[in-house]
């Protein structure tokens, strides 16, 4: 695969017939004490990664941006949020999108403390209720200062959907436990982010390379605050690797990334991946 920069534009990706469409995910960190991430399992009824273990996100809609989002968003200029690569606005629907989609699939906020949001979730699951007009009625704003984009990863020629997805990360709002929607989501926890690899390695989780190369740099820190911390100061974009045949079958590879052992070995591509995060100090994420 050739080179991409990671600030190519969607519509200039390579195609086979197939609309790229925006989505973005999140990756929701805390200290439990230790380093944690939330994760969920994606219903097997589900038309995309059916049964496989993810982060919360999913498309963008036309309602993440637009007008009536102006006087209820705080920290969206650039020195607080970081613009997009190949969003040529660098609007604040990507990251309107993944405060929705928390709230939906897992029940967590993000961006906000204001818990009478979930008594919204199942009328924004339903599209009975646009998810602006449900932040205006509990009288809260959404802060987006603290979601940072951290990667960027588009699924490739061959799939009968594919997604152009940024990867942000953020603490959660106010304290509460995940719970699993029923519908997007059957399952949803806390979870470190070594131990969700290794149950990936033995098989007890199915998850993608995109979900996997994350794990793989949050096992690198100790702490939320190290990593928000990384995210804040950002990094020149560096593109991903895989494995041209992975043993756990095709997008299930680990990544590697420049300054990886085996970055340059035979069998490795290069993937439509992009990370923009301070790497850690003396950590190999290879196996």
């Amino acid at each position: 695969m050739a080179h991409l920069p990671a600030e190519v534009a969607a519509a200039d990706l390579p195609g086979n017939g197939v609309p790229i469409q925006p989505a973005a995910t999140v990756l929701i960190v805390d200290d439990k004490p230790d380093l944690q991430v939330v994760m969920m399992r994606r219903n097997v009824t589900s038309s995309f990664v059916a049964d496989h273990t993810v982060f919360p996100g999913g498309q963008v809609e036309d309602s993440d941006s637009g007008p009536a989002w102006d006087p209820i968003l705080v920290g969206t200029d650039e020195s607080g949020t970081g613009m997009l690569p190949g969003i040529v606005d660098g609007g604040p629907g990507h990251r309107v999108a993944v405060v929705r989609e928390t709230l939906e699939e897992v029940g967590l906020l993000i961006g906000t403390d204001e818990v009478r949001l979930l008594e919204h979730r199942g009328d924004l699951e339903r599209g009975e209720v646009v998810f602006a007009d449900a932040v205006v009625k509990t009288g809260g704003r959404l802060n987006l200062s603290g979601i940072l984009p951290i990667a960027r990863w588009v699924t490739p020629p061959g799939t009968n959907k594919r997604y152009d997805t940024y990867f942000f990360v953020a603490r959660p709002g106010a304290v509460l436990e995940p719970v699993a929607d029923g519908r997007e989501a059957v399952d949803a926890g806390w979870v470190r982010p070594v131990e969700a690899l290794e149950r990936w390695e033995s098989g007890e989780l199915t998850m993608i390379s995109p979900t996997i190369s994350m794990l793989q740099l949050l096992s690198g820190f100790t702490s939320a605050s190290d990593v928000l911390e990384a995210a804040g100061r950002g990094a020149e974009p560096v593109q991903a690797r895989v494995l041209m045949d992975p043993p756990q079958g095709p997008g299930a590879s680990r990544v590697w990334w420049p300054g990886d052992v085996g970055y340059d070995n035979a069998g490795m591509i290069e993937a439509m991946g992009w990370m923009w995060i301070s790497r850690w100090d003396g950590v190999d994420s290879t196996p």
